[in-house]
C-alpha cells in the first residue's frame, strides 16, 4: 500500500476524537459494574468531545477560519483550541454534577488542560495535537486497567508515523506530542483523580 494513502487511512482511523469516544465508552462499560447513568454520561461526553468540536471545525472551514479540518497552520489553531477548552470544562462540571466516576471525569478535565499546554507551545512551536490526543486516553485506559502496552503503543506509533508521512509535523514535534499527551494525563489523573 501507498505509504502516504496507509497514513491518511491511520490518521483518520485513530483520529483524536475517535479515540476519545473509544477511551470513554471503554471507561464507562468496559468493566463492572456499569454505572445506571453510563449512556447518558457517554452521551455528555460524545456531545462535546466529538459532535461539537467537529461541528465547529466545519463552521470555521466554511467560513474560511481555518485553511483546512485538521487546522495545519500554527496560527490558525488558537481559536479552534479556545473553543475545545471551553466545550471540555462545561463537559468536566456536568460530569461532576452526574457523579461520572472519576476517570472519565479525570479524562475530560485532561483535554481542558492538555490543550491549555497545547497553545501555549503553540503560540511558539507546532506541536502533534494527534500524538497528544492519543497519548492521553491510552493513559486513562492504563490506569483504568486497560492495559494492553504493545496495541497501544502500536495506535501510538502509526499516529505518529502517519502525521509524519502526511509532512503535518517533524519527527520532533510528535515525539514531544506523544510524551507531553502521556506524562501530563498521568501526572494529572494520579494527582487529583485517583485515590
Amino acid at each position: 500500500m501507498n505509504p502516504y494513502l496507509f497514513s491518511l487511512i491511520i490518521s483518520f482511523v485513530f483520529h483524536p476524537m475517535i479515540i476519545s469516544f473509544a477511551a470513554f465508552y471503554l471507561l464507562l462499560f468496559g468493566s463492572e459494574p456499569v454505572a445506571a447513568n453510563a449512556f447518558n454520561i457517554l452521551l455528555v461526553c460524545f456531545f462535546f468531545s466529538n459532535f461539537i468540536p467537529i461541528s465547529t471545525v466545519l463552521i470555521l472551514k466554511k467560513m474560511g477560519k481555518i485553511s483546512d479540518l485538521d487546522a495545519s497552520k500554527k496560527e490558525q489553531r488558537i481559536f479552534p483550541l479556545m473553543l475545545g477548552i471551553i466545550y471540555s470544562g462545561i463537559a468536566f462540571l456536568i460530569l461532576t454534577y452526574m457523579n461520572a466516576n472519576p476517570l472519565v471525569r479525570g479524562l475530560m478535565f485532561c483535554y481542558m488542560t492538555n490543550t491549555i499546554f497545547i497553545i501555549l507551545i503553540t503560540r511558539y512551536w507546532k506541536i502533534s495535537i494527534h500524538a497528544m490526543g492519543v497519548g492521553g486516553p491510552i493513559t486513562a485506559l492504563w490506569i483504568g486497567g486497560f492495559q494492553f502496552p504493545i496495541p497501544a503503543f502500536f495506535i501510538l506509533i502509526a499516529v505518529s508515523y502517519s502525521r509524519v508521512i502526511l509532512k503535518a509535523h517533524s519527527i520532533l514535534q510528535v515525539v514531544v506530542g506523544s510524551i507531553a499527551g502521556l506524562v501530563l494525563t498521568y501526572l494529572q489523573l494520579q494527582l487529583f483523580f485517583v485515590s
